[in-house]
């Protein structure tokens, strides 16, 4: 890997982690009664390869569905437990809740990060008999770089020969299926993220973003993008895809991702709903602090969406 590409994208991680921090102790709640919270069990043997759970009490012995989070942080950074206050409404509604952590590009690079979320998943899938909770019925959702990598389990999932095209071990491929996934502005196509005819390339620090996910200088990624080799690097969405409920931003540039993405769904007929963060909510991935009376709006929306699409369970939505 080019040195520079790797200690600026080293120098990002250490940034955007420090700015993860205030948010989180602007975003912390503790966990709510009735809830077991389990922190950090490892899927495999390195410090970021870790999932944190949630649980109530009351379904311990029963069968729920499963509810998968994937942080983003611009594949370079991301504090898991920033997003627990988020994840606690699935908790609350009786999903059983998965928080997956990966290691931080430019650490690891493309395809490695995206290996350890198969590992991740194939491990859930593993302990599914233990933990009670039902692996036909799955709800997956991510912000902005965590987009990126449920849109790639979407793909995984709709088309079980691109694991081996990628070289992924998913051991439970197979029997990998989505119901329906929540994008909270996900940065999804590295080649527009990387065109500066593109108005999503103009998210801050985009360059060092993807640059440090593909291990290579700005010109050499562009260039590396209109190769097929470069094609099969991030997610390409095809009728196989789930319902997908987007949110978006009114004031991050991010949001023409979300444009995009949802005018692919339309031409292939697949359903969508979607919401625009405007107000408190209006910059980038904010949809997800339902601390706020507006992201409370948003997760409604959401939830009058994506619920339906579990079938095999009905959903208490008042507060527990």
């Amino acid at each position: 890997m080019d040195k520079f590409v790797y200690y600026r994208g080293k120098t990002g991680t250490c940034w955007y982690n420090f700015t993860e921090s205030l948010a989180y102790l602007i975003t912390y709640r503790p966990t709510p009664e009735g809830i077991t919270y389990t922190k950090r069990i490892p899927y495999g043997n390195e410090r970021q390869q870790f999932i944190n759970t949630y649980c109530r009490n009351d379904l311990k012995d029963v069968k729920k569905p499963l509810f998968i989070y994937i942080h983003g942080g611009g594949w370079i950074s991301g504090i898991t437990d920033m997003r627990n206050t988020y994840i606690q409404n699935y908790a609350k509604l009786g999903f059983y809740t998965a928080s997956i952590a990966y290691t931080y590009a430019p650490e690891k690079i493309f395809p490695a990060p995206l290996q350890e979320i198969c590992n991740a998943v194939d491990y859930l899938f593993d302990h599914a008999e233990e933990e009670k909770y039902d692996t036909s019925e799955i709800l997956i959702s991510g912000e902005s770089a965590g987009g990126y990598y449920i849109f790639f389990l979407a793909a995984l999932a709709g088309d079980k020969s691109l694991a081996g095209k990628l070289g992924l071990t998913f051991r439970h491929n197979e029997e990998f299926s989505i119901k329906a996934m929540i994008s909270h502005c996900g940065c999804v196509n590295l080649k527009k993220l990387l065109d500066p005819n593109c108005p999503q390339s103009r998210f801050p620090d985009m360059k060092m973003m993807v640059t440090s996910l593909l291990g290579m200088k700005y010109d050499k990624a562009r260039a590396f993008l209109e190769t097929d080799e470069g094609y099969m690097t991030y997610p390409h969405v095809t009728d196989k895809f789930p319902p997908t409920f987007f949110t978006t931003a009114a004031g991050d540039w991010l949001r023409y991702e979300g444009y995009d993405l949802m005018k692919e769904y339309k031409a292939l007929g697949i359903p969508y709903d979607t919401y625009e963060g405007t107000g408190i909510l209006r910059n980038h991935a904010w949809t997800i602090v339902t601390i706020v009376k507006k992201g409370r709006e948003c997760l409604d929306k959401t939830l009058d969406f994506v619920l339906p699409y579990i079938e095999k369970y009905e959903f208490d939505r008042q507060e527990k």
